[in-house]
């Protein structure tokens, strides 16, 4: 099993070979590292493989299959579909007035023809013009208005007898009815006219008027369906939907093509399928998505440069930033590779979570979302930019980061991926229910995906942790929780070994903890950092006046110079402690520096006290060697240890607040002036609000007391006494 310190050697391994080198050009180099590595994870199958043939091409040798693999034939598949949609036939629907516009033109044929007979009879023979129009121009109005009636028919019509003439308009109208109450599609209407004709061309009817009603009958009919375009794409969607997609099963070691073959286009298909085959690079789509890498690396480099120039700063921040966006990438590849599986959409399998849930325990909650909406974005353009994806993926991934926002115990990861699982179900029902349903079993496996998705992320989140810990030198909260228990090996050997210590660290504890969540630091870190900052007096716990037990002072048999020493010492000793026992950097930092460099005054002036007029003492040497507070956390704890340390060395009986206040404001000030503070970038305001916190802190912990009446205590003596007694 791989130990954590491996991977925190390898760290440590590289880091020192490139300490010649400047954090400009790290940073340039890990960049364009970064960038590469994400364009070649998203573009890899758009370079050709070595398989590049073409159909009727001569195979130059074997090509068997990798590996076993079943993948959906879309030729095929499209095939069915268009059977399906086919088979699905027309929808149509019964036109109810068909039957009233067709009488109407009936009446309308009958009528222009019976008005031009009117008139022909009204005027003598010689007198040819009605309304201002001859003959041949009304007959041609009526043709215009009829194109489908002949010549022939209105001649006829037009010298028909008037009771004749009435009873072709009705046998006319009457026929076309009777045929109008079967169902008349408009592929049936050269079938019904046919019939129509036989059917008047039986009637008892002169050979001549015969053929003038089926001149009319034939032409007038219309079908009696209309086909219904929408319901008809309608009834083919949900045909096609129903169609299930042709798939093939390729065996490993199954010879695809032999040497000496013609290539046909079946085995272009199964070599892409295997991923064998890419016909040439497709440069546009190389193009679009490097475009679109760079533009989200671009925003990513301007966010961080402006709103998070500590994370910006950092080296191994940025570099576990890049490492997580290339893990979830290469577990969307491995997902895109592996075959489809029936019921179950692969693609909700990626983890994006594990990557904000550990940014935001190892860095913050804002660097969690940007990283969210990076990966998201990456992801999709995996499963040819399928936005789906990329939603589910943000969502699971704010989900997460909301979970573990508060994080206090390790549990809370797997509580996290939990709900991760939780609002992924739900998501992905809405998601299929918003899109054309597939059916049952292909939403329980797409709810599936999602449910491992959660445990997946539950059991990265676990394993990677510590390691990740331990390699970029980060502290989780879940370290720090686990620092802070009293049962730690540490901290009860510095209860039993240094109580006074210990006691003075609790207190330190409590006031660094308030000062720094009153401006906006790490207050856990501020707290535990304080547990261990004093953690070197164990090597010698009676050389410091908190566990004095005896009247005799133990520097009193020793010089200035190797008290001076001593005092110092435990600095580095507890920094030697706490590597010992793997704490985290950043521990041991605010241990190296919760001194700063600071004069160790009453021993300086001991020493200046014992030295003759000739004789110099070297003011550094009475200095701790620093550095001075780099952090918010280290430069609180070094005013909460001074502080701690000079209000315990003073009486308070009366009137604690103000003169608390001012000596802490005067501690302070003194350490301000001295450029203790000049590295922490804390302000002046927040020097302020720290005071306060203090203030507050410290008049709880020695407010002035009610003195008990002397009769009260005799009392109370006379009680004690005789429990005693009764006990014996």
């Amino acid at each position: 099993m791989l130990n954590h310190s491996i991977i925190n050697k390898w760290w440590k391994k590289l880091s020192k070979k490139s300490a010649s080198i400047s954090p400009h050009s790290k940073k340039m180099f890990w960049g364009i590292s970064f960038i590469i590595v994400i364009i070649l994870i998203l573009t890899i199958d758009l370079f050709p493989s070595n398989v590049n043939l073409e159909t009727g091409q001569v195979s130059k040798r074997d090509i068997e299959a990798p590996m076993t693999i079943t993948y959906v034939d879309e030729e095929k598949t499209a095939e069915l579909k268009s059977i399906a949609a086919e088979s699905a036939g027309r929808v149509y629907e019964e036109d109810r007035n068909i039957e009233n516009r067709i009488e109407k033109d009936i009446n309308g044929l009958f009528k222009q023809i019976k008005e031009l007979r009117d008139e022909e009879t009204a005027v003598d023979e010689e007198m040819t013009a009605v309304d201002g129009k001859n003959r041949e121009e009304l007959i041609k109005d009526i043709e215009a208005n009829y194109p489908v009636i002949t010549l022939e028919t209105i001649e006829i019509l037009l010298e028909t007898p008037p009771d004749l003439f009435n009873e072709l308009e009705q046998r006319s109208v009457n026929t076309i009815k009777l045929k109008l109450k079967e169902r008349i599609h408009p592929e049936d209407l050269p079938e019904i006219r046919e019939e129509l004709v036989q059917e008047v061309m039986a009637m008892d009817l002169n050979k001549e008027y015969r053929l003038v009603l089926a001149n009319i009958v034939e032409t007038m009919i219309r079908p009696n369906m209309i086909f219904d375009e929408e319901a008809t794409k309608k009834k083919q969607e949900e045909a096609v939907k129903k169609v299930v997609p042709y798939k093939h099963t390729i065996k490993q070691g199954e010879m695809i093509i032999r040497k000496g073959d013609i290539v046909t286009s079946e085995d272009i298909k199964e070599l892409e399928a295997l991923g064998l085959q890419r016909p040439q690079i497709n440069y546009l789509s190389i193009f679009g998505i490097v475009t679109i890498i760079l533009t989200l690396i671009v925003m990513a480099c301007l966010y961080f440069y402006k709103y998070q120039p500590d994370v910006w700063e950092a080296q191994p921040k940025i570099i576990l930033l890049q490492l997580l966006v290339i893990i979830v990438l290469i577990i969307a590849k491995i997902i895109d590779i592996i075959p489809a599986v029936n019921y179950f959409h692969l693609p909700y399998l990626v983890p994006v979570a594990i990557a904000s849930i550990l940014t935001t325990v190892l860095i913050s909650t804002d660097v969690a979302v940007v990283l969210t909406v990076f990966i998201s974005f990456l992801v999709a353009i995996i499963f040819n930019n399928d936005y789906n994806i990329a939603l589910t993926g943000f969502i699971g991934g704010l989900v997460g980061i909301f979970s573990v926002s508060k994080l206090s115990q390790r549990n809370d990861l797997v509580r996290a991926g939990f709900n991760v699982s939780a609002v992924m179900v739900v998501l992905i029902m809405g998601l299929t229910f918003n899109s054309p349903f597939r059916g049952w079993l292909d939403l329980l496996g797409y709810i599936s995906a999602g449910v491992i998705n959660g445990v997946l992320v539950a059991i990265l989140a676990n394993g990677l942790l510590p390691y990740l810990e331990n390699a970029f030198g980060l502290t989780s909260s879940v370290k720090l929780l686990e620092l802070s228990n009293p049962s730690h090996p540490l901290i009860k050997r510095l209860l039993v070994e240094a109580p006074g210590t210990y006691h003075h660290c609790v207190i330190v504890g409590n006031l660094a903890e308030t000062a720094a969540d009153n401006i906006g630091a790490d207050s856990l870190l501020a707290r535990v950092g304080a547990y261990y900052h004093d953690i070197g007096k164990m090597k010698r716990p009676y050389f410091f006046i908190e566990n004095y037990y005896a009247a005799d002072n133990p520097h009193d048999k020793l010089s200035a110079n190797l008290s001076a020493l001593i005092i110092k010492s435990h600095v580095k000793d507890g920094v030697e402690l706490a590597r010992e026992f793997k704490l985290p950097e950043s521990i041991i930092d605010i241990i190296r520096q919760h001194h700063g460099t600071n004069l160790i005054a009453y021993f300086y002036q001991q020493a200046i006290e014992e030295t003759s007029e000739h004789d110099n003492v070297e003011e550094s040497d009475f200095r701790y060697d620093g550095p001075k507070p780099q952090t918010r956390e280290s430069a609180v704890i070094m005013l909460a240890d001074i502080v701690e340390a000079a209000i315990r060395s003073k009486n308070f009986n009366k009137n604690n607040h103000n003169r608390i206040e001012g000596f802490v404001r005067e501690l302070i000030r003194n350490k301000l002036i001295e450029g203790q503070l000049d590295e922490s970038d804390l302000s002046l305001k927040e020097l302020d609000i720290i005071t306060e916190s203090f203030v507050k802190v410290l008049t709880g912990i020695y407010h002035q007391r009610v003195e008990y009446p002397d009769s009260l205590l005799k009392e109370m003596k006379r009680v004690d006494k005789s429990d005693k007694d009764r006990d014996k």
